[in-house]
């Protein structure tokens, strides 16, 4: 019998960092500068926003979005199988 995978989507505009660590890619401290960064400019907007954030490259955004980080656009329910 196969396993099923669940990719969790994390909306970035509103998770604190415990739910943002869950993506495995951010550690605390990333995850507390997102927080922190939104808290102070409100939500982001666009991918391209995230760059504002220190320590958030172009590469880490991509890697952020493949494992399930969303904007808020998503919001069809919580998990997605693929």
């Amino acid at each position: 019998m196969a396993k099923e995978h669940i990719k969790q989507l994390v909306d970035l505009n509103s998770a604190d960092v415990e739910e943002l660590v869950r993506l495995k890619i951010l550690g605390k401290k990333k995850a507390q500068a997102l927080v922190d960064y939104r808290d102070e400019n409100g939500p982001f907007e666009s991918w391209e926003d995230l760059e504002n954030v220190e320590g958030f490259s172009e590469s880490l955004i991509e890697e952020l979005k493949e494992s399930g980080a969303t904007l808020g656009e998503e919001q069809g329910g919580e998990e997605e199988e693929w």
